[in-house]
């Protein structure tokens, strides 16, 4: 189906063998759709993360008895190099958000370390913005993540506030209309509702958002993943754009493992609180050591490569 009409129709195995309709082929080739990231130089270390534990209490199993602890994190050490693309997958409730959140300095953790070009992200009871200032997040749901009465440029500009001098009239209208360019946006954009704009547009004001203050790191959490295929190959295609224009720094989070195979240079996998496997993304795919990693691997959905030749 295309704009409301239904293009193309048959057996499955038939329509995939012989495709006919220019959309059904765009739409196939999306799905396997595979970027070529830019060659990374250097390996200074940016994100660095230490024997990381964080717990939360349970319910208690009788009226007296001790609130049982859960370990979300259970002794995860990892590092991030500057200008490095690394990936983070596991199945769902593995530890990856509660991650993000102690990355980002939302949550303290219990013991361990993290930091940010050797700067603490938690200092005390409370988040260290000058770390904090370093860092942005791309959420799975751009919709959900944008505050629908505001425009644009209020919206991609939200970050500001972590800085200490935040610019001001022509610097700031000049801020805005760079991160909408930026991201293959109009400067025009930025007065408009997000209800205006399409999901793959309002992805890429996501990135905007996460861009306009030039962070060192950049956490994509599932970025890509409420995205249609043909939506996703274009957004995947703008991460590696920009990779090219700057020295990007990303965390990508996911569970689509073909997207984490193309879009990193190094993958982490997490399995129960814990970083099970760990190494060159091409290398723990074509040769995965760990059986948790094996069985993803071999339980991700491939497409039937019928269509392929058409």
């Amino acid at each position: 189906m295309q704009k409301g009409r239904v293009v193309e129709t048959g057996q499955t195995h038939a329509l995939l063998a012989n495709m006919q309709h220019p959309y059904t082929k765009a739409l196939f080739a999306a799905s396997n759709h595979v970027v070529e990231l830019p060659v990374r130089t250097g390996s200074v270390q940016l994100l660095y993360a230490k024997h990381i534990i964080r717990e939360y209490p349970m319910a208690r199993q009788s009226l007296l008895g001790p609130r049982p602890q859960f370990r979300a994190l259970d002794d995860v050490s990892f590092h991030i190099d500057h200008g490095e693309r690394v990936g983070l997958v596991g199945e769902s409730g593995c530890g990856k958000s509660t991650l993000t959140r102690a990355i980002l300095g939302l949550e303290d953790v219990q013991s361990g370390e993290i930091r940010l070009d050797g700067e603490p992200v938690f200092t005390g009871k409370r988040p260290n913005l000058a770390v904090r200032r370093k860092m942005q997040v791309v959420f799975q749901d751009p919709y959900s993540s944008f505050n629908p009465r505001h425009r644009v440029d209020r919206l991609i500009t939200e970050p500001f506030h972590l800085l200490e001098t935040p610019p001001t009239g022509q610097a700031r209208a000049d801020a805005i209309a760079k991160a909408l360019t930026d991201v293959g946006l109009s400067p025009d954009d930025a007065g408009k509702y997000i209800h205006e704009f399409s999901g793959g547009q309002r992805q890429r004001i996501a990135i905007a958002r996460a861009l306009i203050i030039v962070p060192e790191l950049i956490i994509f959490d599932e970025a890509v993943s409420a995205l249609d295929v043909s939506v996703r190959a274009q957004v995947l295609d703008l991460i590696v754009a920009l990779c090219r224009k700057r020295p990007l720094a990303y965390l990508f989070i996911s569970h689509d493992l073909s997207v984490v195979r193309t879009v990193t240079d190094r993958v982490m996998v997490m399995k129960a609180g814990k970083i099970v496997e760990q190494g060159e993304t091409e290398a723990v795919f074509a040769n995965p050591q760990h059986p948790y990693t094996q069985t993803l691997i071999a339980a991700a959905p491939k497409l039937p490569a019928l269509g392929m030749a058409v």
